[in-house]
């Protein structure tokens, strides 16, 4: 009977010892596998902060791309402007040339008309 309780015994701390063993693969086992996933978690941020940084640099670089392309097409239209504008400038400053040629021509022409007809009516009154 002392036998037969001592093996009960005996076997009920084994089980136990079973059961707690196997708690504790158990623990580890859960401790490792969530482990593995904070790895994967913290791989999968990495990759993805790597991706936002290199996406980043990629919208950045194409905005000064764009913007030295708006500045290059800003100063061509400016060079444009400034060209238009002093041919223009030309163009009005030989008109103004022009007219006053014309001015002095016509004067002249009158003061010559004006000398003929005075010549002419001196010379009738003389007559």
């Amino acid at each position: 009977m002392i036998n037969s309780k001592f093996f009960k015994e005996r076997e009920e701390l084994e089980n136990q010892k079973i059961k707690c063993e196997e708690r504790v693969q158990k623990a580890v086992a859960d401790v490792n596998n969530e482990l593995i996933q904070i790895k994967n978690v913290t791989f999968a941020l990495r990759d993805e902060m790597e991706n936002m940084k290199f996406d980043r640099a990629e919208v950045e670089q194409k905005a000064r791309a764009d913007a030295n392309a708006e500045i290059a097409q800003l100063k061509d239209t400016v060079n444009a402007l400034r060209d238009e504008l002093e041919q223009n400038t030309i163009k009005h400053e030989e008109k103004i040339q022009k007219l006053k040629r014309h001015a002095h021509d016509e004067q002249k022409d009158l003061k010559e008309m004006i000398a003929s007809l005075r010549d002419q009516l001196e010379g009738h009154d003389g007559n």
